[in-house]
């Protein structure tokens, strides 16, 4: 009897100890099994972030493509505004310049150029003026002359008609 008593004690302690290892058995397939949720977790973030990067780098590609496409059109741009400043240099540079005595002496010859034209421009109203003048004194002389032939007239019918 002491004898199965100590087989039954062994055995209680092998049960014990397989007891505890099947214990440590599932604790370790728990966190095994953690460990896959968490993975599967972590595989569908980084699929969702691949996604979401590989959109991101699609319109960074079409903005750097629009990007280079508006500084084709600035550099065309800057090109003709280049070519436009050559040719105003150019016109720039052929002009003559006049220097402040030649400046003077043109001031003077418009300002005396006037002055003739003024004086002729008043000869020419003084004497159409006179013309005038003399024409409305013809004016006045036929008008006069016309008034009094006018009396005579009346003056004549008057006698006529009362004698």
């Amino acid at each position: 009897m002491v004898n199965d008593i100590q087989k039954l004690h062994r055995v209680i302690d092998s049960l014990e100890e397989q007891s505890t290892q099947v214990a440590q058995f599932n604790g370790l397939l728990s966190a095994v099994s953690d460990a896959r949720t968490e993975i599967e977790a972590a595989k569908s973030t980084l699929v969702n972030l691949a996604y979401e990067h590989a959109e991101l780098f699609t319109k960074n590609s079409n903005k750097f493509e629009e990007f280079d496409g508006r500084l084709m059109s600035l550099n065309d741009l800057l090109g003709q505004i280049k070519d436009e400043q050559l040719k105003l240099r150019r016109e720039v540079a052929a002009l003559k310049f006049v220097t402040p005595e030649q400046f003077e002496q043109g001031c003077t010859a418009i300002d005396s150029r006037i002055a003739k034209q003024l004086a002729e421009l008043k000869s020419k109203l003084e004497a159409a003026a006179e013309s005038q003048q003399r024409s409305i004194s013809g004016l006045r002389t036929i008008v006069v002359l016309g008034i009094l032939v006018l009396a005579g007239g009346v003056g004549f019918l008057a006698m006529n008609i009362f004698l």
